[in-house]
């Protein structure tokens, strides 16, 4: 699990998107096997999955997905997510590449947009990165040495740029917002960084724009601008997405009641946090724990 809840009214439940962004350090791991997981989890990160010997099976957001054997699925890890089903794959590759991190490498603004709207995108081509690159990866990054670390974080940004390249699918769809965006400087994704990371240390309070804007010392239009730019979200849409993914984990995998979950996870008010959660999923809080938990329950046993 990725974050602890108590079952008291007014509890403190730390959430995994309160890490600060310069503290979510780059993850490889070679599963073998990978598990499947009894419950959904979630954290600060854009994930990266690569089964290597068969198809496995994920729910993210509350929807099942095949990721396709050798092929590479990208999302972000953010939105509740679990392996329910690894089939026969005895080998899974999972790098967890920090959201400021990836924001910095400057990739197609419709990528990043499918990534931060919590779209699962999956490589057309197969066989872009082997066991033998992750487990170099995985090793190379425990020698905490700054020269191997940057060459680690280098062909990684390489390995997204040949999907780049070849192309990718969409194993979720959106509507695509087709508004014209700003070219993105390091300016600008410095001071989205410093803002995301005060999101998720404080989406769970009643923050405003203006208090965002002023944590990172920027006017409240200007900080609104420049984070629309980047995230194709409005800086009240993101805290509210936050906020719901929140919500999801602790509909999942806790038995905290609607009104625990609504001010564990920053809604000041019941009814806001129905109202919210409807508009965002399509279902009510209590249909969607309904769903997710008898998914689970199905998958568990097959």
């Amino acid at each position: 699990m990725y974050f602890d809840s108590e079952n008291t009214l007014g509890s403190k439940t730390t959430s995994p998107l309160s890490l600060p962004l310069e503290q979510q350090a780059m993850r490889v791991t070679l599963w073998q096997p990978p598990c499947n997981m009894p419950a959904l989890h979630w954290h600060g990160h854009i994930e990266l999955n690569i089964p290597f010997d068969d198809d496995v099976e994920y729910v993210y957001n509350g929807m099942p997905i095949t990721i396709k054997a050798n092929h590479i699925a990208i999302f972000w890890a953010s939105v509740p997510h679990s392996l329910t089903n690894r089939h026969q794959c005895n080998a899974m590759a999972v790098i967890d590449i920090p959201v400021h991190q990836f924001l910095s490498w400057q990739l197609p603004q419709n990528l990043v947009n499918h990534i931060t709207h919590g779209i699962v995108i999956q490589s057309k081509s197969d066989n872009l990165a082997s066991t033998f690159e992750i487990q170099r990866w995985q090793q190379e990054l425990a020698k905490n040495d700054i020269h191997r670390n940057r060459l680690v974080y280098d062909e990684i940004h390489l390995l997204i740029k040949r999907i780049e390249l070849d192309g990718w699918d969409l194993l979720l769809k959106y509507q695509h917002d087709k508004s014209n965006s700003l070219k993105s400087s390091r300016h600008t994704q410095h001071y989205v960084t410093l803002m995301l990371n005060y999101i998720a240390e404080h989406f769970n309070e009643a923050i405003t724009v203006a208090q965002v804007a002023g944590a990172v010392g920027l006017n409240s239009n200007y900080a609104m601008g420049i984070f629309q730019s980047i995230m194709k979200l409005t800086i009240k849409q993101y805290i509210t997405t936050m906020r719901i993914n929140h919500a999801k984990a602790l509909l999942s995998d806790t038995d905290k009641t609607m009104l625990d979950i609504s001010l564990t996870a920053g809604f000041n008010s019941l009814s806001r946090f129905y109202d919210n959660f409807q508009k965002h999923t399509g279902l009510s809080p209590m249909s969607y724990r309904k769903q997710v938990r008898g998914y689970m329950a199905t998958m568990k046993n097959i």
